[in-house]
């Protein structure tokens, strides 16, 4: 009786937030978040050690910022290089000590720094309702019986209240339970890094699986992804991108130190994306600059995050966070991610799709919305032109014959000057598939460069390819 009255009370809640999103102001909603900086940024100045030394470093007086202009004037940036090489992991406690922690997670180690996060058991509880209520807003999870299958690799944990099966990334695994169990339940959810979840889908489909059937969706989580492999992975499982029909196939996007669930995709926010990258002309409005690739837009909620994105030019402006929450162990407050991306309140964004004609995808949720594009950095430049990771992505998916006979591994060689790419097993190189391969994937670029294509095992970079970190497209 108790658990049917928590899973009643937690179903009432879910809708009631849902509701509110929908019908509040957005502007008011974004006022509230500014509204939590200073309560936030009070807490880590005066209870936060390694905090304390930073401002005092800065000469910075927090007494002295009252409003938010000049909060973000004054007060430094930090990042996971200034801080968690530097610091012990208490001094970045709340009362510089661990006592109140319930799990702690580390990030990929991709940028060759680990960054740390800590979970109190609030967190913990906050995080699962969060969780909740998106997978409620977009799959109805209330209304439908739903099994969750987490492939996330690193042992990162999916805190739900729904069944659940957690295989991390043994494909086999994830194949045998989802043979099991998908058929008992009205819908399945694969969450994992998007090249495990082609791995995993594509597997399936040989091993008999019509994804269809079991009606699944899909979530990728870890690393980005461009439009184009979303349309492919919506084709491999029958899904119409502009016509889901209950179904989805979008991303969530965590930081380790900061939360696991900073933002996420609708239905709506995925089809602005695919409406931009087929028209230049929205695209630019939406993205500012000379955007060739469609970035990843998210909504985020102000209420738990207050977000800034700093830099000269649109093109090269990063995302800042100051984390709101009361009960965050490890309170981040203007925490330079790196990521490029850019904030778009949901007005702008209403407005540029009334004036465009596209009024059907203004989003139900009036949550303000960040657009997400990679790393200003990471570029391998050939004749005076830069190539990126994320356009070689978008030609390499647009083409579904290619996409379905590679891994989805390449590596943009910056000694060599070269492009390589790894096929699936089985697949044979052929000057015809040369061709094919190198056609797709210059599609965006400014030049081209010679393309070596490896049969799967001879691929230079295969022991490293375990799925279970971030593969560097770019060194």
């Amino acid at each position: 009786m108790i658990k049917y009255l928590k899973e009643t009370l937690a179903r009432y809640e879910r809708a009631k937030t849902i509701k509110l999103l929908c019908s509040v102001d957005p502007e008011r909603l974004e006022q509230f978040g500014i509204k939590g900086v200073f309560p936030a940024f009070r807490r880590a100045a005066t209870k936060v050690p390694a905090y304390k030394k930073i401002l005092q470093d800065h000469h910075v007086d927090y007494r002295a910022i009252t409003d938010i202009e000049q909060f973000k004037k004054t007060v430094p940036l930090i990042d996971k290089n200034s801080l968690f090489p530097k610091f012990e992991i208490e001094d970045l406690c709340v009362g510089g000590r661990l006592e109140d922690m319930k799990s702690a997670m580390s990030s990929s180690g991709f940028s060759g720094v680990f960054s740390f996060g800590i979970n109190t058991p609030r967190n913990y509880r906050d995080t699962a309702r969060s969780i909740d209520t998106a997978l409620e807003y977009t799959f109805g999870i209330d209304r439908k019986k739903t099994f969750l299958v987490n492939c996330v690799p690193m042992g990162v944990k999916v805190t739900s209240s729904l069944r659940l099966t957690e295989t991390s990334v043994r494909a086999d695994m994830a194949l045998a339970l989802i043979k099991k169990f998908s058929p008992k339940f009205d819908q399945t959810i694969i969450v994992s890094d998007p090249h495990f979840i082609k791995k995993i889908v594509e597997d399936g489909i040989q091993e008999g699986i019509d994804w269809k059937k079991i009606n699944v969706s899909l979530i990728f989580g870890e690393d980005w992804f461009s439009d184009s492999f979303r349309c492919y992975m919506a084709h491999l499982i029958g899904m119409d991108v502009n016509n889901p029909q209950g179904r989805f196939v979008g991303a969530t996007m965590g930081i380790a130190e900061l939360d696991l669930n900073l933002f996420h995709e609708s239905v709506h926010s995925a089809r602005i994306r695919h409406l931009a990258q087929q028209d230049a002309a929205v695209r630019k409005l939406l993205f500012g600059g000379d955007e060739k690739i469609s970035p990843i837009l998210f909504h985020y909620y102000p209420h738990r995050i207050f977000l800034e994105s700093i830099g000269p030019t649109e093109k090269d402006k990063e995302l800042v966070f100051t984390m709101l929450s009361p009960h965050m162990l490890v309170p981040l407050i203007r925490y330079n991610s790196k990521d490029r991306g850019s904030v778009i309140g949901y007005n702008k964004l209403k407005k540029i799709l009334i004036n465009t004609g596209h009024a059907d995808l203004v989003p139900e949720l009036k949550l303000p919305l960040v657009w997400v594009a990679g790393r200003n950095d990471r570029f391998l430049e050939v004749r005076n032109n830069r190539i990126y990771p994320e356009e070689i992505k978008q030609g390499l998916y647009e083409d579904f014959q290619v996409a379905s006979e590679t891994t989805g591994y390449f590596r943009l060689n910056k000694e060599k000057q070269i492009l390589e790419i790894q096929l699936l097993p089985g697949i044979l190189v052929t000057d015809e598939l040369k061709l094919r391969f190198a056609k797709a994937l210059f599609k965006y670029c400014e030049t081209d460069l010679p393309l070596i294509i490896y049969p799967y095992q001879q691929f230079p970079y295969s022991m490293v390819l375990d799925y279970e970190r971030k593969f560097l497209h770019i060194k």
